[in-house]
C-alpha cells in the first residue's frame, strides 16, 4: 500500500489535498542492509513503509542495538529531530529490500495549522509513535525474556527470516547466547 492509499483510506481526503500530496512525496527503493538514516542526522521526513522491514538502531558503549523494527503499512522517524531540530539518537536500516515513502515532514506540518484532516493525520501517527513505545516499555518492565520472544514470534513471524540473532537479541534486551537458550526451549 502506498501513502497516498494508506492515507484515502484512514480519512476523507479530498483531490487538492490528494494532489499535494502526490507533489511532495517521493518513493525511493532500498536494498537490504542499506542505512537509510544514520544517528546523528537530522530528519526532514516521515518514513512510510510500503514494503519491506527497517529497524531501528542507537549505538550504546559501541554496540548496536535495535530499538524498533518496522514493517509494511507503519510509519517511522526520529520524531525529536523532526519536530525539534535536534540530530537523531537513532538510525534506521533496511533489513529487507525496501519501498519507502518519504514524507516531507515541514509542508505538513504547516498545512496542518489550517487544514483538520491533515492536522488529524498528524496526531494518528504521532499516538500510534506513542503506543507502540509504550506497549515496548511495558514489556521491557514486566515480561520476562521468554515472553518477550513468544510475542515476538506470534506478532512478527517473518522478523526471524529476515533480522539478525544479533538485532533480535538486542531487541529483546538479552544476549545472543541467552537469545540461543530461548530459541531451544521454544523448539
Amino acid at each position: 500500500m502506498t501513502a497516498l492509499e494508506h492515507f484515502k483510506s484512514l480519512y476523507s481526503i479530498d483531490d487538492d489535498l490528494m494532489l499535494l500530496f502526490s507533489q511532495i512525496i517521493e518513493t525511493k527503493e532500498f536494498h537490504k542492509g542499506d542505512v537509510i538514516f544514520e544517528p546523528g542526522s537530522y530528519l526532514k521526513y516521515i518514513y512510510f513503509i510500503e514494503s519491506g522491514l527497517t529497524r531501528i538502531f542507537y549505538f550504546k558503549n559501541n554496540r548496536d542495538i535495535t530499538h524498533s523494527f518496522f514493517g509494511p503499512n507503519t510509519f517511522s522517524t526520529g520524531i525529536e529531530s523532526v519536530f525539534y531540530q535536534k540530530p537523531s539518537i537513532f538510525g534506521f536500516q533496511s533489513l529487507t529490500n525496501c519501498k519507502i515513502s518519504l514524507i516531507p515532514f515541514q509542508p505538513i506540518y504547516e498545512l496542518s495549522k489550517t487544514n483538520i484532516i491533515v492536522s488529524q493525520i498528524i496526531q494518528k501517527v504521532l499516538l500510534g509513535s506513542v503506543i507502540s513505545y509504550s506497549n515496548r516499555f511495558y514489556n521491557t518492565q514486566f515480561q520476562t525474556a521468554l515472553e518477550r520472544y513468544q510475542l515476538l514470534l506470534t506478532e512478527n513471524p517473518e522478523l526471524f527470516q529476515n533480522a539478525s540473532l544479533g538485532h533480535i537479541a538486542s531487541y529483546l534486551g538479552i544476549s545472543q547466547q541467552t537469545l540461543s537458550v530461548i530459541r531451544g526451549q521454544v523448539v
